[in-house]
């Protein structure tokens, strides 16, 4: 074997998936925008046939290099957390649900992937800014591992960065109440729009078949978490109800395409 055949070989060898271990909160103990993220990156996960070992840590928060989380750990090296770091390694390694598309339905992916975050921001103000949620779960399931004076600091510091976060979105002009059900609906009514009659976003250019892409496993992971997580004030989740054929296009993938909520935490 010539030394260009071994070095891509051991390119190879580097780039196989062995394991991976995903870090996320104890059941329970998971805010809405982690229940989301963490939903869609199993089913991705799944999607691709990759298995993978849960892991409960309360610090996982902590443990993540950019703030978002679970963390997921490959081959014991690698740490990816989030899921657009996910897709990333992913089609560094081979793996992509999207190689079938054409460059504008690629350009099309990244304008509603960016729509999802507007749907995160969404996420977070529902936990951190609506005053019942926040008393009543966010603020419990966030101090849960923590004593004071931590536990009165650190949710102190987290809801001021939140409303940062939030306060940032340029097209919002006001933080209310008001404004989420605005905003939930503009956001369902694109993705709505987007689907139109059709079963998954995009369609498989040589047998018209649906075709599942990263952008079906995001957004069904964010709306199956959002409609399966109960909250005592959630005009977010009603916004969203209020769009039946989103509820149809969940069901819709599960039945269809084999996409599935969160597996039961081991």
């Amino acid at each position: 074997m010539s030394i260009l055949e071994q070095l891509n070989d051991v390119s190879m060898r580097n780039n196989e998936i062995e394991s991976i271990r995903l870090i996320d909160h104890p059941k329970g103990f998971e805010l809405l925008p982690s229940r989301c993220e963490a939903t869609s990156i199993k089913v991705l996960l799944e999607k691709h046939g990759l298995s993978y070992q849960v892991e409960i840590k309360s610090n996982v928060e902590y443990i993540s290099t950019n703030g978002r989380f679970p963390v997921l750990i490959f081959n014991e090296t690698d740490i990816v957390c989030g899921f657009s770091e996910l897709v990333k390694y992913l089609w560094k390694r081979g793996y992509s649900l999207s190689e079938k598309l054409t460059q504008t339905e690629k350009c099309d992916m990244d304008i509603y992937t960016a729509l999802i975050k507007r749907l995160e921001a969404l996420e977070l103000f529902t936990s951190w800014l609506i005053e019942d949620n926040y008393t009543h779960v966010t603020l419990p399931a966030y101090t849960s591992h923590t004593t004071w004076p931590l536990s009165a600091i650190l949710p102190f510091y987290k809801k001021r960065q939140v409303y940062r976060l939030v306060a940032s979105q340029g097209q919002w002009h006001d933080i209310s109440s008001e404004m989420l059900m605005v905003e939930t609906k503009d956001v369902a009514g694109a993705l709505t729009e987007r689907l139109g009659d059709q079963g998954t976003f995009f369609k498989d250019c040589d047998t018209g078949q649906d075709l599942v892409t990263e952008l079906d496993c995001l957004v069904y992971g964010h709306l199956n978490a959002i409609f399966m997580t109960k909250l005592p004030s959630y005009r977010m989740k009603r916004a969203l109800g209020l769009h039946s054929r989103l509820i149809e296009y969940c069901k819709y993938v599960e039945s269809k395409h084999g996409l599935r909520a969160q597996r039961e935490r081991s």
